[in-house]
């Protein structure tokens, strides 16, 4: 950023610097504590769990394959606080509209609070795969199993390292890994 933009912009456009890198390094550790493969990244939630529910389709899910998924991890997980689904929005949009046989639908949108899904929490990931054939499209489990271990964020600034260019420089680095410590706590569905 040259310095003297910084010193002439009339607000703080370090704040927004921060913030912007704050958002992308957000979205970045959630796509990797999803999804990583834990080969020169972190270990992802996804690829730890173990399979709970084949749905019959690949491309939709039933309710009863949901009341199979959640049904499909220990009785004593499912009343541990923390414990529902996960997925993504055009997955939860698929599964908004399902209605059991009286005609009502199994999501409940709660304003203010968490939607709930057959009686247990909904959280929206967008990391999460979309339905296609063979995608882990649903979760269910308990998330707090899934723990991650940071280093924390280290934020640098110089405005020595491109002297000769009137250049601030900024440096973000954020070092995390993660691991289920359950293996049955979290299952998935996926599709056929």
């Amino acid at each position: 950023m040259q310095t003297e933009l910084l010193d002439d912009a009339g607000f703080d456009i370090q704040s927004v610097i921060a913030e912007q890198a704050g958002n992308a390094i957000g979205f970045q550790v959630n796509d990797l504590a999803t999804t990583g493969d834990g080969s020169s990244k972190p270990e992802g939630i996804v690829p730890q769990t173990q399979a709970g529910v084949t749905a019959a389709s690949a491309t939709a899910i039933t309710a009863d394959e949901l009341i199979d998924l959640a049904y499909s991890t220990d009785g004593a997980v499912r009343r541990l606080p923390g414990v529902g689904y996960m997925a993504n929005g055009s997955t939860i949009a698929a599964i908004r509209k399902l209605k059991d046989t009286a005609g009502n639908f199994i999501y409940d949108p709660q304003v203010g609070g968490p939607d709930r899904l057959l009686g247990y929490d909904v959280i929206e990931n967008s990391a999460m795969d979309s339905i296609a054939t063979a995608k882990k499209t649903v979760l269910f489990g308990h998330f707090p199993s899934y723990k991650i271990v940071t280093t924390g964020l280290d934020v640098a600034t110089s405005v020595d390292a491109y002297f000769a260019n009137d250049i601030t420089a900024y440096r973000f680095v954020y070092r995390f890994d993660g691991k289920l410590t359950h293996g049955g706590h979290v299952k998935h569905l996926v599709q056929a």
